[in-house]
């Protein structure tokens, strides 16, 4: 029998068998099984289901540029953050001890620059003629927040406090020497505000966290973005502008709601109300209703405030170089948000009138601010408003710090000064040291012993062993060390604090709310006061 073969052309009709006999078209098999035709198509999909394959691609998309604006927002945020090296000098505060729950406290300066560069800050601050001028912190405040997060204490400085900022270096390299006995507020004209964080650290021999500073316009930005701050006046106000100051604050006694422009008067208002130290009531009073707002008028939980709100913030607030990214600011809000507003306590640390220029400047009250600084240091509520409820876990319980490597005290080139009223108290330290085995102990040049009320002992980072050693043998507390790096090898001043006996007296650690007798404080952030205007003749009423 022949064999047919039938071929096809390249446009599908086939083609005849070679030795004539009539072709057969192939019948394709169905999936049914042999012999049977595929037949019609498959059947369309009625109702909702042909729908869901559009839908689901539209959802992905959706989804994808979502993810990818939402990302762009972030990274624009993160692009409006400016910051600055968190501390210019060499000073370094004592960290304190984890507690029982691996919680730390928090320590974070909020300075308010008067800086005129920007045509904007000299648009709302004056000053035409300020342009060039270096910047000064006029706002200096102290956040300390509890390792536990049960509470808060925030404490100012007036701007005319006279104190000794350390050497600076600043970020592109210029150094400025130490400069004793100067306003607090120019310490920010020395580099930046990490040389305010290295006075402060001085100054309190706390470590200093992070730092956040705002100008002019960052007030009138954040103000507007939460929609304005409440406050309260005694009487009508009425700050005239005259050549010898006055912002042009104008408002009636009671409640106000003050816009962004008043906002700024607020902050800046001084002669209202009577002195530079009453300004800092005002301030905390304004920070206080700050806080209220945020928490009160749905701005952290609507999502279109909190976008206005973290624009602005991005923009307005010059962080410390630890916090660079959104993410980072934002986990400290979460900290922050933890105290509860009753907790926060307020008060300007305590000053005298300066004695050479009483007029003008103050001076610290040194026991008051050394007792509320040792407060912090201990992490000592300064309120009495705490109760007996103990904080959850939030990490495992820290180990203890490894012991100091052993030290030959025989080679120990300790120095002992003396800084009390006590005649010969340094001799007396020196010789118990020797006796103990620190055979190099000798008494400092009484020329260069400085005055101060509190025992310190500094060193530099490669003598640190030597230092603990010296403490140990003394009793020392943790809050007399202090390291730097121009110290050098260990030396000891007693302070007035340590006027008799070979080791340091054990004081008793202050209760919560213990403060130095006329310290004003005040629980602000969950209450309203009204400011008390000044009238003067009326000069500032209306």
């Amino acid at each position: 029998m022949a064999t047919h073969h039938s071929t096809a052309e390249p446009g599908g009709a086939p083609v005849p068998p070679l030795d004539g006999s009539p072709s057969i078209p192939r019948q394709r098999r169905a999936h049914g099984g042999p012999g049977k035709s595929r037949g019609n198509r498959r059947k369309p999909k009625t109702g909702f289901k042909r729908y869901l394959k559009p839908i689901a691609i539209g959802a992905g998309v959706c989804v994808v540029l979502t993810t990818a604006s939402g990302w762009l927002y972030y990274q624009h945020l993160n692009s409006n953050i400016k910051t600055a090296k968190k501390n210019l000098s060499d000073q370094q505060g004592k960290r304190t001890a984890p507690n029982a729950f691996g919680q730390v406290p928090l320590n974070i300066l909020l300075l308010g620059s008067d800086s005129r560069a920007t045509a904007r800050a000299r648009a709302l601050g004056g000053g035409k003629n300020l342009k060039d001028n270096p910047p000064l912190a006029d706002v200096q405040m102290l956040l300390h927040v509890s390792a536990d997060r049960t509470n808060a204490s925030l404490i100012s400085i007036p701007r005319d406090t006279m104190v000794d900022i350390p050497d600076c270096h600043s970020e592109d390299g210029k150094n400025y020497p130490d400069m004793p006995y100067t306003r607090i507020n120019a310490s920010l004209a020395n580099g930046g505000p990490g040389c305010t964080v290295g006075t402060w650290t001085r100054l309190t021999n706390l470590n200093i966290d992070h730092f956040m500073m705002i100008d002019f316009g960052g007030v009138v930005d954040m103000a507007q973005a939460v929609g304005g701050v409440h406050v309260c006046v005694d009487m009508n106000l009425y700050d005239r502008k005259t050549k010898l100051g006055g912002t042009g604050l104008k408002l009636p006694k009671g409640d106000n709601v003050l816009n962004a422009q008043q906002s700024l008067l607020w902050l800046r208002t001084r002669d209202a109300w009577g002195s530079d130290l009453n300004r800092t009531k005002a301030q905390h009073m304004y920070l206080s209703s700050l806080v209220r707002s945020l928490k009160g008028n749905g701005t952290l939980t609507n999502p279109g405030k909190l976008m206005d709100l973290a624009e602005a913030a991005t923009k307005a607030i010059k962080p410390d170089d630890d916090l660079d990214t959104v993410k980072k600011l934002y986990d400290l809000g979460t900290e922050l948000r933890k105290v509860p507003a009753k907790r926060i306590t307020t008060l300007t640390i305590p000053v005298l009138p300066d004695p050479k220029n009483p007029n003008a400047t103050v001076v610290l009250n040194k026991p008051a601010a050394d007792r509320i600084w040792q407060m912090l240091l201990d992490d000592v509520p300064l309120d009495k408003n705490g109760g007996k409820a103990k904080p959850k876990p939030t990490a495992s319980p820290s180990k203890s710090a490894p012991a100091a490597a052993p030290v030959d005290k025989a080679s120990v080139a300790v120095t002992v000064q003396n800084a009390t009223t006590v005649t010969h108290r340094a001799a007396t330290i020196a010789t118990a040291l020797t006796g103990t085995g620190f055979a190099m102990a000798k008494v400092g040049d009484p020329a260069n012993a400085p005055s101060q009320a509190t025992t310190t002992l500094t060193f530099s980072a490669a003598h640190k062993a030597e230092a603990q050693a010296v403490a140990t043998a003394l009793k020392l507390p943790a809050s007399a060390l202090r390291e730097s790096a121009s110290a050098g090898a260990p030396a000891l001043i007693l302070g007035d604090d340590w006027t008799t006996g070979t080791t340091f007296p054990v004081k008793p650690k202050p209760k919560a709310g213990d403060l130095p007798v006329g310290v004003e404080t005040k629980n602000s952030a969950d209450t309203t006061d009204c400011m008390h205007v000044v009238s003067q003749g009326g000069i500032y009423t209306y």
